[in-house]
């Protein structure tokens, strides 16, 4: 195990929690977000993944079921810290996009949008 960081103490300076990063701990892959819901002290999520059957001879559509890849339950405080860390990416990641189309419409000066 190894240590990575020290959160912030409380304001009456009476705890002090270090964060140990645990390696052993999987991953879980999700495609898709099934249920959240609320029940007035936790947020409880649900992950799903999908999983495509082999294509049948013939067959005009594909078929495939959704599963549950793990649900994880947040008391409120943390699905706000969540909310506000997940906000924060998708914000830059959505100004580095807007910035990576800039930069191809000034690479081809010939080409503009109508």
């Amino acid at each position: 195990m190894s240590k990575a960081e020290t959160a912030t103490p409380k304001a009456n300076g009476s705890s002090r929690i270090q964060y140990v990063d645990v390696p052993s701990i999987a991953e879980t892959y999700a495609d898709s977000v099934n249920r959240m819901m609320f029940d007035g002290q936790s947020v409880r999520l649900e992950f799903c993944v999908t999983r495509m059957e082999e294509p049948q001879k013939d067959a005009t559509e594909l078929t495939g079921t959704r599963q549950t890849a793990c649900r994880v339950v947040l008391p409120l405080g943390t699905a706000l810290e969540l909310s506000g860390k997940l906000s924060r990416m998708l914000t830059a990641l959505a100004k580095r996009g807007a910035e990576n189309k800039a930069k191809q419409v000034q690479a081809k000066p010939d080409a503009r949008p109508n």
